[in-house]
């Protein structure tokens, strides 16, 4: 029996849950909008994470960053 609280996952939507993904979109976002980024935890199991704005991160639900650098010197 399976506990109705905690959905089945396929193995895609594993993947696409995934810290690893979440962290992947978190570069991408980053290095498009030239801003820090942050994967929270949300709580949500059909969605584990989410990537914010660095600055719109709440308190104590960052899992992980990424920090931008706009040096262009050489």
């Amino acid at each position: 029996m399976t506990d109705p609280a905690t959905p089945k996952r396929s193995a895609k939507r594993a993947k696409l849950c995934s810290i690893e993904n979440a962290n992947r979109v978190a570069t991408q976002v980053a290095d498009r909008i030239l801003s820090d980024t942050a994967v929270v935890k949300t709580g949500n199991p059909l969605q584990p994470f989410r990537v914010v704005l660095a600055s719109n991160a709440p308190q104590g639900r960052t899992v992980s960053r990424v920090v931008t650098c706009n040096d262009d010197g050489p």
